[in-house]
């Protein structure tokens, strides 16, 4: 058997079982994901039931990919396992990210107060004005003593900021 990914089916549900007995078994595996909901660091599965398992050539992996708790079959269910190259992995894996990046700034809208979190303009706080890639590049407004200068950077490294404080009436 050649080494690459073969695609495994999982018990109802349990795939994140799979994934645990998997890694203790010393066996690199994908589980695809998306976030379950805007603004949410919860998880859900891309393809619900199925998950990629590392195959490494000469070893004993099949034996271990088939009596893992949490894994139901390998595809196709007879015969040898369909192994697929790695680039597809990463290319699903991109996706994956590109997709975590178009979410993130999905949740950013022209004239949103944003603050920048990592690079040179680390604190600054300004206002989202658009998006310009699927990559999650940005555009804001960074507010200076002079007027406002329009900044490019990724959408990760902004986040909301905090509605001003109103203080109450006296």
């Amino acid at each position: 058997m050649h080494h690459g990914w073969v695609v495994l089916r999982s018990q109802p549900r349990r795939e994140a079982i799979a994934v645990e007995a998997l890694r203790a078994a010393n066996v690199e595996c994908y589980m695809p994901s998306l976030p379950s909901a805007p603004n949410s660091n919860s998880r859900k599965p891309l393809f619900p039931g199925y998950l990629f398992a590392r195959m490494s050539q000469g070893s004993d992996d099949l034996l271990r990919l088939r009596s893992a708790r949490g894994v139901a079959y390998l595809l196709p269910r007879g015969g040898e396992p369909a192994v697929l190259p790695d680039v597809f992995i990463d290319m699903l894996r991109e996706q994956e990210r590109i997709h975590a990046l178009e979410s993130h700034t999905a949740a950013f809208h022209p004239g949103d107060r944003v603050v920048v979190v990592s690079g040179p303009f680390k604190w600054a706080e300004g206002s989202f004005d658009r998006r310009l890639t699927a990559r999650g590049r940005v555009r804001i407004l960074l507010e200076l003593v002079h007027g406002s200068a329009a900044v490019q950077l990724g959408a990760d490294e902004l986040r909301q900021a905090e509605p001003p404080h109103r203080h109450a009436a006296a």
